[in-house]
């Protein structure tokens, strides 16, 4: 096989990785999770109503303008134009903190911790991007894994390896630097333990 081959080979793993590790991919497990195995358990709700809510606020919701604009032929998944960013950012954080304030009107504190977690980080990826372009598609797998690891313990740890998947997938792909990916994944670790610190208390164990 040559070199090329192995070229070829890599790259089709890297799209596959970054397609399987989409951030709305990642938001749909870590709602069903917290919908079905909360350990505080769903407020005033069902478990499947909190699931509902939190696939329309937290998974399609913020990632529909993008793809209504993608429909129509104005861009791309990828959103390569910055200028077409921050009204796209700022749309996904008012549809996070709806979810967040349904949530909470129903008691749902698991739900809306997590919400409010995902627009945090969304607004700080979106107030850096105006400067610098940062890796919101890495920052999308680390964050949530922070909630559930802060939620259910060290079980979800080795997850955040999935992080370290998308990274080098969107580096392979060339779509960002490895700066800009690390940069992406530290400000969801950070920010979504501020959030979680604050709305949650200390993670388990501790």
């Amino acid at each position: 096989m040559t070199q090329l081959d192995n070229s070829i080979i890599s790259i089709r793993i890297a799209r596959v990785l970054s397609n399987l590790l989409s951030p709305p991919l990642i938001a749909m497990g870590a709602v069903t999770v917290l919908a079905f195995y909360s350990p505080i358990g769903t407020g005033l709700i069902q478990p499947w109503q909190s699931f509902i809510i939190g696939i329309i606020f937290v998974v399609i919701g913020p990632i529909l303008p993008v793809a209504l604009m993608v429909a129509r032929g104005k861009m791309t998944f990828d959103v390569k134009n910055r200028r077409d960013r921050p009204l796209l950012y700022l749309a996904a954080i008012i549809i996070y903190f709806s979810g967040a304030l349904i949530a909470w009107i129903f008691h749902n504190h698991a739900l809306a911790v997590i919400a409010i977690a995902y627009a945090g980080v969304t607004s700080v990826i979106g107030l850096v991007s105006l400067y610098w372009k940062v890796s919101a598609h890495s920052a999308g797998v680390a964050g949530p894994i922070t909630g559930l690891i802060w939620v259910y313990g060290l079980f979800f740890l080795p997850f955040m390896l999935l992080a370290v998947l998308v990274a080098w997938a969107r580096w392979k792909l060339k779509l960002h630097s490895l700066s800009q990916l690390l940069a992406g994944i530290l400000i969801a670790i950070l920010v979504t333990a501020v959030v979680y610190w604050v709305l949650w208390g200390l993670p388990l164990g501790l």
